[in-house]
């Protein structure tokens, strides 16, 4: 079995413009102007002291991030210094775990003071094998409590099967959340189809993410779901995904000299000449010759598009322009694009703003608390949707009020276990422990899914 990438961006595509999936929405998107999830309660927990382990292409040291990766481990090259040889690793870490140190915090991601557990399991293409991702997961579970590995960050994904709990890969993940793992997968970039999620993101016991396009504003009255975001159900009929998060033009810290940075040029290249034609007159843009349009990247279909009218040329210059904004590259030193592979580590990193708040929230709770404080999205349905797109502000919060009840139920646990059982005289009454009372933690859904409306 072959794991790949669940991203739209495809370095062996012999087409640019085939290699990004349908935008949802129209014209240029603004541009981010202020670091997102930014308050003075997301800045007091920032992930300081939680693990996440990012099982991917590697992380390369970028200054965004180098000085808190505390671990690499390598199944494919076997090398024991961090690097990157695809690029989408050291996005999905920064998109985290990153702090934004070269771009002043705007680029930062939500947990930029948590630890970072590199897994390189998928080559310079983005490939990998089953077999080196299994070994990665049962790493982590091992190594758990040596670098407090509280978070498993999985943007990849294969294709889910009917009968999951028959798969090693879903039957690894969720040893890990027996084991106190809270597992964040990727639903995968086969939308807007049906039944397009992907593995492990299937698994019922994973908090599986999807993408939305919030357009860089804080505002979720303009946020819409792109079509690439896979949608639910699930083969075996659970509902997914389960909370969606940021995934349209998402930037991250850039490995230099990676196919994702070799794109990212191209693209660059590519927006830079469409927009010198694009201040063409009409006659001038009807008399480009093929070769030239052919020598910028755009394919036979779009030239003969072009052809066809002045309004229609216009028309596909602007298409191009807007496709190709989509994959920047920002002072060679930060790059985007779209997919749920970038939507995943924004969940991972709040998760680990959660767990620093209450250290106390099992895997379970965490999952319940995301999709109890999730916005929902007027007019879109479950399996597009899950519980709606997060809110970090409110699920830190509620992770917080659950902290001081739950240190209570901790501390009466561990006091009860260590006393000595008590001795009942002859003929005395049976004494019954005392229960906590106040706040309690969210229930556990019953099989990690929600029942159809």
């Amino acid at each position: 079995d072959r794991f790949l990438l669940p991203s739209p961006i495809s370095s062996r595509s012999t087409d640019p413009l085939q290699e990004l999936p349908p935008s949802s929405g129209t014209g240029p998107r603004p541009e981010l102007t202020a670091p997102r999830y930014d308050s003075p309660l997301l800045r007091q927990y920032d992930g300081t002291g939680v693990g996440i382990a990012y099982i991917d292409t590697g992380v390369y040291p970028h200054p965004d991030v180098s000085s808190r990766i505390v671990h690499t481990e390598d199944w494919v090259n076997h090398r024991s210094l961090p690097y990157d040889d695809n690029g989408h690793g050291t996005e999905s870490v920064g998109n985290g775990s990153g702090n934004g140190y070269l771009s002043h915090g705007l680029y930062r991601g939500p947990a930029p003071g948590s630890d970072i557990i590199s897994c390189k399991v998928l080559n310079q293409y983005g490939q990998g094998k089953l077999s080196d991702i299994l070994k990665a997961v049962n790493w982590c579970i091992d190594n758990k409590d040596r670098y407090n590995i509280r978070v498993m960050n999985l943007s990849l994904g294969g294709r889910a099967k009917v009968n999951y709990q028959d798969d090693p890969l879903e039957q690894a993940v969720t040893r890990a959340v027996d084991a106190g793992i809270v597992v964040v997968a990727a639903a995968g970039n086969e939308g807007p189809g049906s039944g397009t999620i992907s593995s492990p993101g299937d698994n019922p016991r994973v908090i599986t993410v999807g993408a939305v396009d919030d357009n860089n504003t804080a505002d979720t009255k303009d946020d819409t779901v792109p079509l690439f975001s896979s949608r639910g159900p699930t083969p075996a009929g659970f509902h997914k995904p389960d909370v969606l998060a940021p995934g349209e033009g998402i930037i991250g810290p850039d490995a230099p000299g990676t196919p994702v940075e070799e794109q990212a040029q191209k693209y660059r290249l590519m927006h830079q000449t469409v927009q010198w034609l694009n201040g063409m007159s009409d006659a001038d843009l009807g008399n480009v010759p093929d070769d030239t349009l052919r020598l910028i990247g755009l394919s036979d279909d779009t030239i003969e598009a072009m052809k066809q009218s002045p309004q229609i040329a216009r028309e596909e210059v602007q298409r191009v322009m807007s496709a190709t904004a989509r994959l920047p590259l920002i002072d060679n030193q930060y790059i985007g694009g779209p997919g749920s592979s970038r939507a995943t580590p924004i969940v991972s990193g709040v998760v680990a703003e959660m767990l620093q708040a209450n250290p106390y929230l099992t895997p379970e709770q965490v999952k319940n608390v995301l999709k109890g404080t999730a916005t929902v999205l007027p007019g879109v349905d479950a399996d597009t949707q899950g519980a709606g797109e997060i809110n970090p502000e409110k699920a830190v919060q509620q992770a917080l009020d659950l902290r001081a009840d739950m240190e209570a139920e901790a501390a009466a646990k561990e006091h009860w276990e260590k006393s000595p059982a008590p001795v009942a005289a002859k003929g005395a009454a049976s004494v019954t422990l005392p229960v906590s009372s106040g706040k309690q933690a969210p229930p556990v859904e019953e099989g990690g899914y929600l029942a159809k409306q």
